[in-house]
């Protein structure tokens, strides 16, 4: 029902790149913050797999402009990309909507548009790109295997 409180939360979709450590740590840490939204976290990689969530509106955007820019999608479809996109969500994270609100001022989108397309188009050189994309509900991280088989610091 809508209207009914903290139940009737908005949900958001947020298609990321699985393979972009970047990309993992922030919605590592997205998860971590508290939002207004359901925000349900869905790799660019696991929308071709059947029996993979849906995500509205996403069929409009080719793979090719899913890797240039995350895209962000609400329950009606609407879909917001790259800056626009982080916007959309820091909206709902309680204690950095006025950050948003920032993105008003005249020629800010222009500017965060192009900070998040030098960031997106070097992704990988600057913080690299694991070869195992991790899950939706996040990330099974195995330590680096040194001697003897055992994780660092071990045995």
């Amino acid at each position: 029902m809508a209207g009914a409180g903290k139940h009737s939360a908005e949900k958001l979709f947020i298609v990321y790149d699985g393979e972009c450590n970047l990309c993992i740590a922030t919605v590592a840490r997205l998860k971590e913050l508290p939002s207004r939204a359901h925000l349900q976290f869905v790799q660019i990689q696991q929308l071709e797999q059947p029996g993979t969530v849906s995500v509205p509106g996403i069929q409009q955007v080719s793979t090719q402009q899913l890797y240039e820019k995350m895209h962000v999608a609400d329950s009606n479809g609407m879909l917001y990309a790259g800056a626009d996109g982080v916007i959309r969500v820091l909206r709902t994270v309680k204690g950095l909507g006025a950050l948003a609100l920032l993105y008003r001022i005249p020629g800010m989108r222009r500017i965060a548009d192009a900070i998040y397309r030098i960031i997106a188009g070097r992704r990988y050189e600057w913080f690299g790109r694991t070869e195992q994309s991790c899950s939706v509900d996040g990330c099974e991280w195995k330590p680096p295997m040194q001697n003897n088989n055992h994780p660092e610091g071990g045995r």
